[in-house]
């Protein structure tokens, strides 16, 4: 296989989404030293046009909260006034009111009455909801609307508003409250609202008073309704079809794989009769008998999940958000799709920058896998052949052999020999770790380390440059919990590392044989990050509770700073040419000290995402700082110090809920 060719600016192609495109910065424009650097895309879980204008497009992002397009989705920016970070499953403008938008959010719902400039919190996950996941407005009274709820700890099922989403109340009555409900929809007449559960379908004729179950024991996870006919999408089992009100289900077919793939939208068009658009995998299905039959509207597409469908009812076009590229649009029924420009909301967890080419620039993702860039960012494409787990959380370039990767994904360790142009799976078999991070040993390249940060397969070693692994049986403080652990491997001595679990900071002089713990740092803090520092033996350690130092290896630990331990510090960087040390903590930004972690003073003002995940020094003048949803974004120094503010009281790291991980 050819390396992947340059990407060219935003146009339509046969058959495949566009997933190299120019980067607009969003419309909330962030302080000048940071700049956009990409890839672009991300996941677009909920999908909503204005009624009124179709040029006018909103997209709830995956832990990217809400953009807005206001040209079709040629271009996209995120809108301020709703958290940066929040998973937006769902979006809804009102019907004749088009000010008026919804948001389904994984931590509230939100509403803003002025088409996204500003939001409002209308219902709180912590006082009366959980994660919101869809809405249905009444077109025969359009003050009604309905948002479906998932259980999160918290009552389950419909919740109702008759004044536009301003005031919410639950409509629960009959319906499991055990019972994940994915999605609304309200019949054409108005008469009935049906409710899509893991556990069948709801139906209510009473405003949502009272609830029946209209079809059980069918894990439904979306639906709409015509004329006259509901469909349901579901979790396995295509869709289903009633044509009689809920009474009765019948099955349809497809020229796709309806079973096993779960039917992530389903759209009904109100102007032509019988037309339908579904989603799947890789698919955008059409059907223009009213859901009887689906055939395929887009191929081409791979490793991409379509989780929402919008459609504009003039002129035909379609857009379909994915779990990988953000919005595609086709205006020509579906034999070509285009991306629009400036949608960064990928959750980025590694960065790496080639060694022998400077211009190249690898990016870790759980959506894409590998993107890659040969241009520094200005352009970017897949870099995925023989990738078979694209949920990439580490990477590491040999020091010894250019052109030689490595990357850490859900399912093991995969080893590039070409650049990136293919991989190979090398850790694999009985043991595949979620491999957090990818080490090679300075002093030896051929000897690497993969840290899990798991319960099983802690920490593997490989003697031959990440061909063959074994596992080291390191400890492990039983715990299941997913997070950022800390992996670290001594410059000098390729025997020497350290590694971090929920509670422990473990060490070895042996590679591996035999491990001591650290002291100093408080068992209920997470270390999240070790690097060198500029003395000898001395070590810094970015935790959620702050900044430590050692001076010994990492036998002991004292904080570095005051006031650093109110910090949820995810990543800390060292610049080896003049000692300065960067550190990316949640909602505080970047982070810099240039006396040795004695103080800390934030550079850049606000950063255009509160979840830094990743920093990668590009230059002596510039960093890469990488965002759990929000893509890469450039830092430049000396912009930024000259904007810096004077050091201050850190505020409280507040914990962050997220969805589970998995496929977007």
């Amino acid at each position: 296989m050819s390396r992947p060719a340059a990407p060219r600016a935003a146009q339509s192609f046969p058959g495949a989404i566009l997933v190299a495109l120019s980067l607009l910065a969003p419309t909330t424009a962030q302080a000048s030293a940071w700049s956009p650097v990409g890839p672009p895309g991300g996941a677009a879980y909920g999908l909503a046009l204005d009624p009124k204008d179709a040029n006018v497009l909103y997209a709830g992002a995956f832990g990217g909260g809400v953009w807005k397009s206001t040209d079709g989705g040629a271009r996209w920016g995120r809108l301020s006034g709703l958290p940066a970070e929040e998973t937006v499953n769902a979006v809804a403008v009102h019907p004749t009111d088009s000010r008026t938008v919804l948001a389904a959010g994984f931590t509230a719902l939100w509403r803003s009455a002025d088409g996204g400039s500003t939001w409002k919190k209308v219902l709180d996950q912590k006082v009366q909801q959980p994660t919101m996941t869809g809405f249905a407005f009444d077109p025969t009274a359009p003050a009604t609307v309905y948002a479906s709820a998932d259980n999160d700890g918290f009552p389950t099922g419909v919740f109702k508003s008759t004044d536009s989403g301003a005031t919410w109340k639950a409509a629960n009555v009959g319906i499991n409250p055990n019972s994940r409900v994915r999605g609304v929809a309200v019949s054409r007449d108005g008469k009935s609202v049906f409710a899509a559960s893991e556990d069948g379908v709801y139906l209510s004729t009473d405003g949502g008073a009272s609830w029946t179950v209209a079809l059980p024991r069918k894990a439904a996870h979306s639906v709409a309704t015509g004329d006259g006919l509901v469909l349901v999408g579901t979790n396995g089992d295509g869709v289903l079809r009633s044509t009689d009100g809920g009474k009765s289900w019948e099955e349809t077919t497809t020229d796709a794989k309806w079973v096993g793939n779960i039917v992530y939208a389903i759209v009904a068009s109100t102007a032509t009769p019988g037309l339908c658009y579904a989603s799947i995998p890789n698919r955008v299905l059409r059907s223009t008998d009213g859901g009887a039959t689906w055939k395929t509207f887009s191929r081409g597409f791979n490793w991409v999940n379509f989780r929402s469908l919008a459609l504009d009812e003039k002129s035909g076009a379609v857009w379909a958000g994915s779990g990988r590229d953000g919005v595609a649009k086709t205006t020509d029924g579906g034999a070509t799709w285009t991306t629009g420009a400036g949608f960064l909301a990928l959750e980025v967890k590694a960065i790496l920058l080639d060694p022998s080419a400077p211009k190249r620039l690898f990016v870790g993702t759980t959506q894409g896998g590998v993107h890659l860039s040969e241009d520094g960012g200005a352009t970017w494409a897949l870099s995925n052949e023989g990738l078979t787990n694209r949920a990439v959380h580490s990477l590491a370039a040999d020091p010894s052999a250019p052109g030689t990767f490595l990357a850490g994904t859900r399912k093991g360790a995969f080893r590039s020999t070409d650049g990136g142009r293919s991989w190979t799976h090398v850790l694999k078999g009985g043991c595949e770790p979620e491999v957090q991070h990818l080490r090679y040993a300075p002093s030896d390249p051929k000897r690497v380390y993969a840290h899990s940060g798991r319960d099983f397969c802690q920490v593997a070693r490989s003697d031959d440059g990440g061909l063959t692994w074994r596992d080291l049986k390191a400890p492990r403080d039983a715990s299941t919990l997913l997070g950022h652990f800390a992996f670290h491997v001594d410059a000098a001595d390729a025997d020497r590392v350290l590694y971090s679990d929920d509670r422990h900071l473990y060490l070895s002089a042996d590679g591996g044989a035999t491990w001591t713990t650290g002291t100093g740092i408080p068992p209920t803090s997470r270390i999240q990050a070790i690097v060198a520092g500029s003395g000898a033996g001395e070590l810094f350690a970015a935790t959620n509770k702050g900044i430590y130092r050692s001076p010994d290896g990492g036998k002991t630990w004292a904080t570095s700073g005051p006031g650093t331990e109110k910090w949820n510090v995810r990543r800390i960087l060292l610049d080896p040419a003049s000692g300065t040390l960067y550190a990316g903590a949640w909602k505080e930004g970047v982070r810099r000290s240039k006396d040795g972690g004695k103080s800390w003073t934030r550079i850049g003002g606000e950063p255009p995402h509160p979840d830094v995940v990743a920093l990668a020094l590009e230059s002596p003048a510039s960093l890469l700082v990488g965002f759990e949803g929000n893509g890469v974004w450039r830092l430049d120094l000396a912009t930024a110090a000259s904007a810096a503010s004077s050091p201050a009281a850190p505020k409280p790291a507040a914990p962050r809920a997220r969805p589970a991980a998995g496929k977007k």
